[in-house]
């Protein structure tokens, strides 16, 4: 299908430009074009429940704009409806409410008058953007009090998961990944048993598409999904702290810092410094993790607490777009 500028025939689909996005009708003759509303620049004051599908004359449509034709080519005709068939189609719909930009618009009313299916090439590419955007969803919950469930559908997964001993990190690594299934279907409609998930030579599991990053430590769970590279980790805030382990994992500078602190607040960095360095490494793909290596100072990560089940956690993500992250907390699933 192409748009040409000609004079419109009876049973035409036409549009005219209004600002930004495109105003679709059903051409009838110069005293009736059906189209879903008028042009949003001729209904600045309705809502949205207010917009019915309704009959108007062509100056009224265009608005003062240029008026153009759909031209179909001869595959697409053989199944479009006839011109009667188009213009009666459209008329069955007047006084129709239901508008929605995304779903239900005049571009999805005109192409199911002609065609029979509703579709909508802008709403497409809206919601294309919207999903390739690099939004980071983070999904936290406590580990659920029940033993583990079916066998999951990622074999993968469930080898390591068969390969673990402690009842506890056990259920987490089960219940972390049913957290993921649900954040998959959550933010981005996706089943995680139709993904193809595979380990990298680091031992991170991945797959087309989608970007994610796992973590769970004593009975709390933490789950990133995105489209761009992410990195996730929690920690208990009360994580054990050897008198060795700040210098062994942390810069000079970030060192410095830890030695000027108190003892209280020295456990504190230490912890959130820790998650900050493993969330840096997970969004690289690296295959080595030398904690000394990541200067947290450099930024491209946000860090929180967060009480979960009645206990403080720190929990940092690593995103190259951290001002876009979104955090959904208590999730039960």
């Amino acid at each position: 299908m192409k748009w040409i500028k000609r004079e419109p025939e009876y049973g035409d689909m036409i549009r005219v430009a209004s600002g930004s996005i495109y105003h679709f009708g059903i051409y009838v003759s110069r005293d009736e074009v059906i189209a879903f509303g008028l042009a949003p620049s001729q209904r600045p004051l309705l809502h949205n429940s207010e917009v019915e599908v309704l009959s108007t004359d062509i100056d009224t449509f265009l608005s003062g704009g240029e008026l153009e034709v759909a031209e179909f080519d001869p595959e697409e005709k053989k199944d479009h409806r006839t011109p009667d068939e188009a213009v009666e189609f459209a008329r069955s719909k007047l006084g129709m409410r239901g508008y929605n930009i995304i779903y239900n618009n005049c571009e999805h009313f005109a192409n199911e008058a002609i065609s029979g299916k509703p579709s909508c090439e802008q709403a497409d590419r809206v919601r294309a953007m919207f999903r390739n955007m690099p939004v980071v969803d983070i999904y936290l919950a406590k580990l659920p009090d029940r033993d583990i469930g079916e066998p999951l559908a990622c074999s993968v997964r469930q080898r390591d998961i068969d390969g673990v001993s402690n009842d506890r990190v056990k259920r987490e690594k089960y219940y972390v990944w049913k957290l993921l299934e649900y954040g998959l279907m959550r933010s981005f409609g996706i089943k995680a048993e139709e993904l193809e998930f595979e380990k990298d030579k680091g031992g991170r599991y991945m797959t087309e598409g989608v970007e994610f990053s796992l973590s769970h430590s004593k009975g709390a769970l933490a789950v990133a999904v995105s489209r761009a590279p992410v990195g996730i980790d929690i920690e208990d805030m009360g994580a054990l702290c050897r008198e060795s382990m700040p210098k062994r994992i942390m810069t000079d500078r970030e060192y410095e810092r830890y030695l000027s602190l108190t003892d209280e607040e020295k456990q504190k960095f230490f912890v959130n410094t820790w998650t900050a360095k493993e969330a840096l490494f997970k969004a690289s793909h690296s295959r080595r993790f030398i904690p000394r290596d990541a200067d947290t100072a450099d930024g491209g990560y946000r860090s929180y607490e967060k009480n979960i089940g009645g206990k403080l956690y720190s929990l940092s993500v690593a995103t190259p777009t951290p001002e876009r992250i979104r955090v959904y907390e208590n999730i039960c699933f």
